[in-house]
């Protein structure tokens, strides 16, 4: 009989267990939920207070299953922000940026987990549109019991526009790695183009943050993004959840105060029938000043050419409660695709990209809308 154990087999425990449950796809209400279904209630739902509970404690098989699923669902929707920065030239970009300019001794540290399976070399799509595609290979206990090697996608796409004398770089990330590096690259080629002076040094590229609304503009902004895009390839069905939050820095009225205290961040459905419509503190515009509107998801139809079905689009500044740093990014994702019977093809990643192109049309449309072009 052999009594040797296989340790690659075994749960996670204690700090094997953290770099898991410290990982932006898990959230606190997640960690909070597992708590909650083993008869735990915290007041304070903060990572501070749940993690140390979580790894002291035993996951059962289950409940690790269902942080791996939280995490694979999550890391494998694409998720997309946009930078852009003036143009000074009329210079087309294949001129102007080196195939080969990003290294990989530039972006990997010398404590990453991770390794690059592509190459790094820029793709000219035309003259004005260059795309820089890779693959990761990232080292993961967490991931499988026996597995700990996972893929990641990251894609950077750099298109100029001649007409708009505007340079737009599309970050489109899976996992934190990919999300890192395509801020490297990013940065690494905007010093470049500033050095060339295509892009000038006196003024930061444009990026939508959570610092350049009030709380009313950002919910107005929020809210008019559920809605039909402008070439009516999505079509708006209805918001399936609102995260919302006291803002604690304003005087709360009297009837929202039961919000301070350990309430950071509330999640309100409209399934069972309820829509957001009836919720008061989102259907009166008097509580928008005193709220932060973190989050919304969104169901949409879409159809592009042979793609047709519908999807739930995720969108907001996923990151804002967790800091006290106000001037957090917005991004989009989409972390569901169904498609029709009707649909000649289910290549989702396809599917995620139109979707994500025809909303951040959406969203430039909007934001002019809100705080003016």
């Amino acid at each position: 009989m052999n009594d040797t154990i296989n340790t690659d087999t075994l749960l996670p425990v204690g700090e094997r267990l953290k770099p898991l449950l410290s990982k932006s796809c898990i959230s606190e209400s997640d960690m909070k939920n597992i708590l909650a279904e083993r008869g735990v209630y915290i007041g304070d739902s903060d990572k501070k207070s749940s993690i140390p509970i979580l790894t002291l404690s035993i996951l059962s098989p289950r409940e690790f299953e269902k942080l791996q699923e939280l995490q694979k669902t999550k890391e494998d929707s694409l998720k997309t922000k946009i930078i852009k920065a003036k143009s000074q030239s009329d210079k087309n970009l294949n001129n102007l940026i080196p195939q080969d300019l990003i290294k990989r001794d530039d972006l990997i540290d010398e404590y990453d987990c991770f390794d690059f399976d592509t190459d790094l070399s820029f793709n000219m799509d035309n003259q004005n549109k260059l795309v820089l595609d890779y693959t990761i290979i990232r080292e993961d206990v967490t991931k499988d019991w026996a597995n700990n090697k996972s893929r990641y996608t990251g894609r950077v796409e750099i298109e100029k526009s001649a007409t708009q004398s505007m340079i737009c770089f599309r970050n489109e990330y899976t996992s934190s790695e990919t999300e890192v590096i395509n801020k490297k690259i990013i940065k690494t080629v905007t010093n470049y183009l500033q050095i060339l002076g295509e892009i000038s040094n006196k003024e930061s590229p444009f990026e939508i943050t959570s610092d350049k609304f009030n709380n009313t503009q950002r919910f107005a902004f929020m809210l008019q993004l559920a809605n039909d895009s402008p070439s009516g390839f999505l079509s708006f069905e209805a918001v399936k959840n609102i995260e919302i939050g006291p803002d604690r820095k304003v005087n709360m009225p009297d009837n929202t105060k039961w919000m301070g205290g350990s309430v950071k961040n509330i999640i309100i459905n409209s399934e069972k029938g309820k829509t957001l419509e009836n919720i008061e503190y989102i259907s009166d515009k008097k509580y928008h000043e005193f709220l932060i509107l973190r989050k919304v998801q969104a169901q949409y139809k879409f159809s592009f050419g042979v793609l047709e079905g519908q999807c739930i689009v995720e969108y907001g500044f996923p990151h804002y409660f967790r800091s006290h740093v106000r001037n957090h990014s917005f991004e989009v994702s989409v972390p569901k695709i169904y498609f029709s019977k009707d649909s000649k093809s289910e290549n989702s990643r396809n599917a995620s990209r139109f979707i994500l192109k025809e909303f951040q049309d959406m969203i430039q449309q909007k934001y002019d809308s809100i705080l003016g072009s």
